[in-house]
């Protein structure tokens, strides 16, 4: 007894074809064949796809609206973000201007720390004698 030849269709989905859409020489070429000449083929070409980008755009309702809307406010915020921690950046000093810095604030200090003593001990010489002056006088 012969066993049949027979085999088992796979269950699960079917694979799809993809369809492979026309090259932009090829869409020019198809209207160049009906006469018009490169140019007016060219714009032919370009206002077909515009119909097709509109069409495909507006056709999108509910929750499709919806999904897109979420992710374009969802983008413009992560742009706005970007864009205030490059502006931040931005505004930070360099090595060469942070060192400079640093040595201006250093010169800074110790031209502080040279004049300090220079006002301090007149004042303390005022306070000593208006509070030695104070104790002496009779009340």
């Amino acid at each position: 007894m012969e066993t049949p030849n027979v085999t088992i269709p796979k269950v699960g989905p079917k694979p799809s074809r993809k369809v492979k859409l026309p090259t932009p020489k090829e869409l020019i070429s198809h209207y160049e064949s009906k006469g018009m000449d490169s140019q007016d083929a060219s714009l032919k070409v370009i206002e077909d796809l515009q119909k097709a980008l509109f069409r495909v755009i507006s056709s999108g309702k509910g929750k499709h609206d919806k999904l897109l809307t979420e992710s374009s406010r969802k983008i413009d915020a992560i742009n706005n973000r970007l864009t205030v921690l490059d502006m931040k950046l931005d505004s930070k000093p360099a090595y060469v201007e942070t060192f400079a810095i640093g040595l201006a604030s250093g010169a800074a200090l110790k031209g502080i720390g040279a004049v300090v003593p220079h006002i301090i001990a007149p004042l303390t010489q005022i306070w000593n004698s208006v509070s030695s002056a104070i104790k002496s006088s009779p009340q």
